[in-house]
């Protein structure tokens, strides 16, 4: 072939690096096409991303809402659960003491009369210490109680603490990329 075949007659550019040149430009074409694609797709993605960070600061909210409530109810229940013992230890006992003061009075009556005014004081002072010592363990498993639910509500919104800082510095480190 003669190299007037193989060249342009105007230009004088060989038709081989015309071609290669044509070739490289069209697939420059392709590769911008493409990364226009990819900065759209890391648009959409970015902008996913923002929604689900949204979407996951209202559950968290939600969700210590919800503890919140559920903390409250348990405590409610509780509290009633330990005033409802307590009347009923508090009726029981005054049913035994009755009972108990009643058979005394009777059986002594006839035999002791003298005894039964010092009988009685005895038996009413026995009553109030035992009451009484009945009244400071409810209080101490009242106490114990609270502090059980104050650690747990403690651990469990320190916990929550923690979480949110670690997705606020993950947050923030996916802001700073």
């Amino acid at each position: 072939m003669e190299h007037s075949e193989t060249v342009c007659r105007y230009c004088g550019v060989s038709y081989l690096v015309f071609h290669e040149f044509h070739k490289l430009r069209t697939q420059l074409a392709q590769l911008e096409a493409e990364l226009q694609e990819l900065k759209e797709t890391a648009q959409r993605e970015k902008v996913q991303h923002e929604a689900l960070e949204l979407t996951r600061l209202e559950w968290e909210s939600e969700l210590q809402l919800q503890i919140q409530k559920q903390a409250d109810v348990r405590e409610k229940i509780t509290r009633e659960e330990l005033e409802k013992r307590n009347q009923d230890m508090t009726k029981a006992l005054k049913e035994e003491f009755e009972a108990k003061y009643e058979r005394m009075r009777k059986e002594m009556e006839e035999d002791y009369q003298k005894i039964i005014g010092e009988r009685e004081r005895q038996l009413r002072r026995d009553l109030e210490d035992l009451a009484l010592v009945e009244l400071r363990k409810q209080r101490e498993e009242l106490g114990k109680s609270a502090e059980e639910r104050e650690t747990v509500l403690s651990t469990d919104l320190q916990k929550a603490k923690e979480n949110s800082e670690d997705l606020r510095k993950n947050l923030d480190q996916l802001k700073t990329r």
